[in-house]
């Protein structure tokens, strides 16, 4: 007998699917899903402005600390 349990989870968590799969099927990095993660949510959360503003940080963040990985040395 297989019994379904109920996953108690916040509003925006919404969709088919969870985020951490697609994180996994693009193989995004731990910057790439939050970046995701916070846009994603920002609208259903109550806390839009300031989910932009910290997804804003954390871009500038990734950036100075990745961007050195993915320089385009072709220019």
């Amino acid at each position: 007998m297989l019994i379904m349990s109920t996953i108690n989870t916040q509003s925006h968590y919404k969709g088919k699917d969870s985020l951490y799969k697609f994180a996994e099927e693009w193989n995004l990095n731990s910057y790439e899903f939050d970046i995701i993660k916070r846009i994603v949510r920002c609208r259903h959360k109550g806390s839009f402005h300031n989910d932009l503003v910290k997804t804003k940080d954390l871009i500038d963040i990734y950036l100075r600390e990745q961007e050195h990985y993915y320089l385009d040395t072709t220019k």
